[in-house]
């Protein structure tokens, strides 16, 4: 049972760090792209 409950918390940390990781991507390429239109 303690298994299961680390699974589920490692899967949710995962979710959370890769969909931070991908707005982090996001906002990067949006500076580039207003630094590059000045």
């Amino acid at each position: 049972m303690m298994f299961l409950r680390f699974l589920m918390i490692g899967l949710f940390s995962f979710t959370a760090m890769s969909l931070m990781s991908f707005q982090g991507v996001e906002i990067f390429h949006a500076f580039v792209d207003l630094f590059k239109n000045k």
